[in-house]
């Protein structure tokens, strides 16, 4: 697969992940924090530390975090999971690069792919 098809996959693997989630809304992101982080007293949330959080929730387009679910919400939301879990094992298998808190551009030029806007 060349890098454009990588680059378009990847774009498409961001577009289900985001459907994904906002068809079962795991994260319920409220007044920008998740369900993990409003019920928690230290704000151990997913995202806390991430340097792509704002104050109403990621600003950046990462597949690693369209893909992956905090161990609380995977067990509540088994069927997300799934769905999730099959589009990244598409990502694995084409080559396509994804790491939690990494943008779209980060990934793509990490392993030297070029990023396509």
């Amino acid at each position: 697969m060349n890098t454009e098809a990588k680059g378009q996959l990847y774009d498409i693997l961001i577009a289900l992940g985001q459907q994904t989630l906002d068809d079962y809304n795991p994260c319920d992101w409220r007044n920008g924090k998740c369900t993990r982080m409003s019920s928690s007293e230290d704000d151990k949330g997913c995202c806390v530390g991430c340097r792509h959080l704002g104050p109403e929730g990621c600003t950046a387009t990462s597949l690693g975090c369209k893909l992956w679910l905090c161990e609380g919400q995977r067990d509540l939301f088994k069927e997300c999971e799934l769905e999730l879990k099959v589009l990244r094992q598409v990502a694995d298998s084409c080559g396509i690069p994804y790491e939690i808190r990494r943008s779209k551009e980060e990934d793509l030029t990490r392993y030297n792919f070029q990023p396509f806007p």
